[in-house]
């Protein structure tokens, strides 16, 4: 079935059937920013709205985007503070969780990834508008992706 894609492109899709079938036509769906996130990466969740403006106060809960990459073991964390204040700024958080390691040194790679006291901030900035937050998160993620921290 073709179909139009939120960019005007033509896209293609089966029937998903009634549960899914109107997904497209949901606010939820239809106000998110389009983002250019690679294969590997979990969204834990994305408040980030077309319909949302900075000087009209509309980002409160202070993590409006969240994602991460376990393979690659980065984490990234957006925050709006102070809350609902047409003055506040996004703050882009980009962590690394280095990988535990055993006695001779090797990584073990099936132990579970879970935040704890030996995540790294690797880089933070202070962003005004929410042109350049969609830029720099685009940019983040894509390096992230392919970046590779420690060796072997």
């Amino acid at each position: 079935m073709e179909t139009t894609a939120m960019d005007g492109t033509r896209a293609y899709r089966k029937s998903v059937g009634v549960l899914g079938a109107n997904f497209e036509q949901s606010p939820a769906y239809r106000e998110l920013v389009p983002l250019r996130i690679p294969a590997g990466w979990t969204i834990g969740w994305n408040n980030l709205h077309r319909d949302k403006r900075i000087e009209d106060g509309d980002f409160g809960g202070s993590s409006v985007f969240y994602a991460s990459n376990r393979n690659q073991r980065f984490f990234l964390d957006v925050e709006f503070r102070p809350e609902h204040d047409p003055e506040g700024r996004f703050y882009l958080s980009v962590e690394y969780l280095p990988w535990p390691r055993d006695a001779r040194g090797r990584r073990l790679k099936e132990a579970p990834v879970a935040p704890d006291a030996s995540i790294q901030l690797m880089h933070r900035a202070e962003i005004a508008t929410y042109a350049e937050l969609i830029e720099q998160l685009e940019t983040w993620i894509a390096r992230c992706t392919v970046w590779t921290v420690e060796g072997n």
